[in-house]
């Protein structure tokens, strides 16, 4: 019915002629009396479904009392029905059937389907109610028959027999309302008793069982009771997993959510709750199939997208993280926020997927052109990738961006070694202690620059290596003074004194040039010792045995120098 107002009509337009029944036996039902509304049943034959219904109404009305069931009239059923625009055939939908119950007094609906099954027709029942403001079910029996008067009978006797457990059903809802929970137990016991395919005293006997808060094992013995009557019953399927987590059955609870999806999987808020339950349970893969067939009738609710995204990152489900990712910033391109970007790029590192990275890297320096972490990431992937111009700029731009930072300008300086242009690095470090950073922060870059100097001086083996390898130390000590520096500026100075010791010792017997030469050479040693004494005693612990050697080389130099100056008598 929808939002078709129903309204009982109590007698006929003028003119119209409604069908004849025959009274219900027993006069006139008492106030108390529960009436029964049985209409057209749902089946793919139109007539098939009236037919039944008209059988079970009449066989309803011919072994009951009018004042033990009253069976509602069908001139009535059809008169509101139309007065709503329905046909008076029509099947009606479980929210329907209540309204148009709710419209004729009716306390019991009969809901069916009815069907032709070899060699006649088979009924699927069920006794509908109110209770408060849910409507609840009794399953009944299949009944099959030779045709709609046949099974007539054995519907009949389903519905007394589950009528037969109301009266002890109905005590128990009251003691549940007045928090009589014990009683509400014993009463629906009775039920239970009195129909033993009650689901209804069931239903009940949970709730009083949840109430008193009994142990887990009796709340999943009665929900599996129910629902092996009623497979779809929502309340023992919700607490039938409520019961398995507090038991710890974590398997059979995701097992149980996902039976309350497949019972109702057009309610959307439901299924949202499940996959929200299952995700936290673990249950990933089982909650992303829930979500693909929501997403099969709504492939562009970025809600749901966002969602299968954030299970497939749980599940480590990497390279279909992405794709969902990609596809959702499509939708929706205010999704991507730094926290959603650090996620994308966690996920293409966990992936290795270094593609990915400098992809999303890139975008996110664009997207956040202030936040230096970004165009760190983007100079790291370049690197890796072996692409240093590439690489270097993004390094300036982190630079640019945080001209304070000490590991912005590492990166640079540490990508200008990698391309061989030490004058470029000795440039950026001074920038950089210019622009406020401090000077220990950048020394090691720095040094860096001394090795290959080093490397050189010690295999060439001449005094011009080691005057590189000084000049370097001492403009690297200028910017940015350390140990190693320092020690290196030590080392470079001795052996370039060592080397002129050498030439004196081939100068000092010659000719007179030689001598003079002799003279300009120990001035060189004398000079680079001096030097070399300051700098090892400021560094000797970078190297201390090599410092001790040198120490010790010093000494018996100096006093070399001192005796050739005075012999030659050099000015």
């Amino acid at each position: 019915m929808g939002s078709l107002a129903l309204s009982l009509v109590g007698a006929p337009a003028s003119g119209q002629r409604l069908p004849t029944e025959p009274p219900q036996r027993g006069g006139q039902p008492r106030q108390d009396t529960p009436y029964i509304l049985v209409a057209a049943f749902r089946s793919d034959d139109r007539v098939l479904g009236v037919e039944t219904a008209d059988e079970v109404r009449k066989r309803l009305s011919n072994e009951h009392s009018a004042q033990e069931l009253f069976v509602v009239l069908k001139r009535n059923i059809n008169a509101t029905l139309e007065a709503s625009g329905y046909r008076p055939d029509s099947a009606l939908n479980p929210s329907d059937l209540m309204e148009l119950s709710k419209q004729l007094h009716g306390e019991y609906v009969i809901d069916a389907k009815v069907s032709k099954h070899s060699p006649g027709v088979r009924i699927e029942p069920r006794v509908m109610l109110r209770t408060g403001t849910q409507t609840l079910a009794q399953p009944l029996p299949t009944v099959d028959g030779k045709d709609a008067g046949d099974i007539a009978k054995g519907v009949e006797k389903a519905i007394s027999d589950a009528i037969r457990g109301m009266k002890p059903y109905k005590d128990c809802i009251a003691d549940l309302r007045a928090q009589r929970f014990d009683q509400a137990v014993t009463d629906a016991r009775l039920g239970i008793q009195a129909y033993a395919n009650s689901s209804l005293s069931r239903l009940c006997l949970l709730t009083a069982y949840t109430s008193l808060k009994s142990p887990a094992d009796s709340v999943i013995a009665v929900s599996n009771a129910i629902l092996a009557i009623d497979p779809s019953s929502m309340i023992a399927l919700v607490n039938l997993g409520d019961a398995y987590l507090q038991k710890g059955d974590t398997a059979k609870a995701i097992d149980t959510k996902v039976r309350i999806y497949e019972a109702d999987p057009a309610n959307v808020a439901n299924a949202m709750s499940i996959i929200n339950d299952l995700g936290k349970l673990g249950a990933n893969k089982k909650a992303l199939a829930i979500l693909d067939a929501l997403l099969k009738d709504n492939p562009t609710d970025a809600s749901l997208l966002h969602t299968k995204w954030a299970l497939q990152l749980n599940d480590k489900q990497y390279k279909q993280a992405l794709a969902t990712g990609e596809e959702l910033v499509k939708l929706d391109s205010s999704i991507a926020t730094q926290a959603f970007t650090d996620r994308e790029i966690g996920a293409a590192q966990s992936d290795s997927n270094a593609a990915a990275v400098l992809q999303l890297a890139t975008k996110a320096s664009v997207r956040f052109p202030k936040e230096v972490r970004y165009t760190n990431l983007l100079a790291a992937s370049y690197l890796k990738a072996g692409q240093l111009p590439q690489a270097l700029e993004a390094a300036r731009r982190s630079a640019g961006i945080d001209p304070k930072s000490p590991g912005a300008w590492q990166f640079v300086m540490a990508i200008q070694n990698q391309m061989h242009q030490p004058d470029s690095v000795m440039a950026s470090a001074q920038k950089a202690v210019a622009g406020g950073v401090p000077k220990d922060s950048i020394g090691a870059s720095l040094v860096t620059l001394i090795s290959p100097a080093l490397q050189k001086a010690q295999e060439v083996k001449t005094r011009e290596g080691w005057d590189d390898l000084l000049k370097t130390a001492q403009t690297v000590d200028g910017i940015v003074s350390s140990q190693q520096s320092k020690f290196y500026l030590g080392f470079a100075a001795y052996n370039i004194g060592a080397d002129a010791v050498s030439s004196v010792q081939k100068l000092y017997n010659g000719s007179k040039a030689d001598k003079a030469k002799a003279c300009t050479e120990a001035k060189v040693a004398e000079d680079n010792f001096a030097i070399a004494s300051v700098a090892i005693v400021a560094g000797g612990k970078h190297d201390p045995a090599v410092a001790g050697q040198i120490m010790t080389g010093l000494s018996g130099a100096g006093d070399f120098v001192t005796q050739v100056k005075a012999a030659l008598k050099c000015k």
